[in-house]
């Protein structure tokens, strides 16, 4: 099974690494950005971990790095899960 599905899916998996990796980068450095880093005003998530990584405290910025991970996930399902509703409501011809 891997020798039949893996051959066919790596490139596919390959660009949508490449592109996720290009897509981190542009945000992180814009979000890094405009920030404002005020005390429990404007810190944002990739912000935290940033400061939490210069501090050494690479527990606390992984917490922080898959709680974003899971909500993001999350996210995603559910708009797979509503855009499979939609598109059974829709009659079909």
């Amino acid at each position: 099974m891997i020798r039949v599905i893996l051959p066919s899916l790596a490139p596919a998996l390959l660009t949508g690494l490449a592109l996720a990796f290009a897509r981190a980068v542009g945000e992180y450095g814009s979000v890094i950005f405009i920030a404002g880093n005020l005390p429990n005003v404007s810190e944002i998530a990739p912000l935290l971990i940033v400061i939490r990584l210069s501090e050494f405290r690479y527990a606390d910025a992984t917490a922080i790095a898959v709680v974003m991970l899971v909500v993001s996930f999350v996210v995603i399902f559910a708009v797979n899960r509503l855009q499979r509703w939609a598109q059974s409501r829709i009659p079909t011809r």
